[in-house]
């Protein structure tokens, strides 16, 4: 079908019907029409109006992550856009994520996506220059003890860095890499 290996995520909705409706309502694409997983859930698979492919989950037996934040799970998912008030307006929309806008160190901006009553759901930033080329995408991050260290294994397992561990203040340390089959996650050492 065309599509490279790639981590995608999931956001848990009510019905994945409804949702998968509501994002063609909005201007974004289903590429893949709601179904059935087994017994587990139902799932569909969007794209949204900037690009960014993104599924829907609608639980029966299988809720989804149940670890979340702690070494070796999921610890966060980024939305990197050429149009963050597009994509923030469409989120907002669909799923009813309110948003914060602050500033990063480096200069531009970032967006935290917050679900009902305050909890982080995601983050958001303008794709920057330097990643002319690269499709809008989300990204997942796993929590690693060790930035370093985890880029040196992964390495030699066959991963390809495609960003260093780079540290940002009071967020922790993150690097980017592509698994030996190409898709590429985050991993994020949290400050000790």
């Amino acid at each position: 079908m065309g599509v490279p290996p790639n981590w995608n995520p999931y956001v848990a909705v009510t019905s994945a019907d409804q949702s998968a409706a509501k994002a063609k309502q909005l201007g974004g694409t289903v590429l893949m029409e709601p179904m059935d997983v087994m017994d587990k859930g139902r799932m569909a698979v969007i794209k949204d109006p900037t690009g960014a492919v993104i599924s829907f989950w609608q639980a029966k037996s299988t809720i989804g992550a149940s670890v979340l934040d702690e070494t070796g799970a999921l610890c966060w998912t980024e939305l990197m856009t050429p149009d963050t008030a597009k994509a923030k307006s469409f989120y907002s929309d669909l799923i009813g994520w309110n948003s914060d806008v602050m500033p990063m160190p480096l200069g531009g901006e970032y967006t935290i996506f917050k679900r009902t009553g305050g909890a982080n759901a995601a983050g958001m930033m303008k794709m920057p220059d330097t990643m002319k080329g690269v499709p809008p995408h989300w990204l997942s991050y796993f929590q690693v003890e060790d930035a370093k260290a985890t880029v040196a294994s992964s390495e030699k397992g066959g991963a390809r860095t495609l960003v260093p561990p780079t540290s940002i203040p009071n967020i922790g340390t993150f690097a980017v890499l592509a698994d030996p089959q190409g898709a590429a996650f985050g991993i994020l050492q949290r400050p000790r």
